[in-house]
């Protein structure tokens, strides 16, 4: 089974391609072939906003199309705001998998509610702008809104989250907590590292699940069930070949 991970930014392997892969294949099995690939000619070096993320939406069509094309079994996008998901669905016969849907359908299969950790420019709980609106919106759309909890900020840029750096374990630890004791999470959705995800896990007692790892399983249980996206709910584009 062949599964391709668009990661939609320039460069987006140099920042983002370790992680991914140390993450991905904590949970892949021996058949899975995961192939990781980026956006060279994409706008953006990173995405925390609709903008950032409707920009790169074209580009990441185009990957998925190309994708299906030299023989990938399913096809998923980095971001939590899912750039082309939705057009990717109606383009490709294989599935295609969003992180912010199969991250909450996992969330929701073992919490009444959930809250999702974000790299921000501040620290505390988000609503109704950037990436928080972008997620609430996502979950109206798959019918989770009532089980969202809350976005928390962990004070970062985006590219620092990826790599790790600094005291980032200790705030979204913090931030974590945060969602548990004031907003009710029965369950905690982060973009870690490994070593950072084994800590949150470690010190937590409600489960922390990680969008990577969501996307890898849920791709892989669609082949295998040998289901994907209805074309009643996503027809293909009549002038799309």
């Amino acid at each position: 089974m062949k599964i391709c991970y668009i990661i939609p930014l320039r460069d987006g392997l140099v920042s983002w391609g370790d992680q991914s892969r140390e993450l991905m294949e904590a949970v892949a099995g021996p058949d899975i072939e995961i192939v990781l690939v980026d956006l060279p000619d994409a706008p953006v070096k990173t995405i925390m906003s609709t903008y950032h993320s409707d920009m790169a939406a074209p580009l990441v069509i185009q990957k998925a199309i190309e994708a299906e094309r030299m023989g990938a079994d399913a096809v998923g996008v980095a971001c939590l705001l899912e750039p082309g998901i939705a057009a990717a669905k109606e383009a490709l016969s294989i599935p295609v998998v969003g992180d912010a849907e199969a991250v909450m359908s996992y969330a929701a299969l073992v919490g009444r509610r959930f809250s999702f950790l974000v790299p921000g420019s501040r620290e505390g709980r988000l609503q109704g702008a950037g990436t928080s609106g972008g997620i609430e919106d996502l979950a109206r759309k798959y019918g989770f809104f009532n089980k969202l909890a809350s976005v928390r900020s962990v004070k970062s840029q985006s590219l620092d989250f990826a790599a790790g750096r600094g005291d980032l374990p200790a705030a979204m630890l913090e931030q974590a907590r945060q969602a548990v004791r004031e907003d009710g999470a029965d369950a905690v959705i982060s973009y870690p590292t490994m070593e950072v995800l084994t800590h949150l896990r470690a010190n937590l007692e409600v489960p922390v699940i990680d969008p990577v790892q969501a996307f890898v399983m849920m791709a892989c249980s669609l082949v295998r069930l040998k289901v994907s996206q209805s074309k009643r709910a996503y027809p293909k584009p009549y002038d799309l070949n």
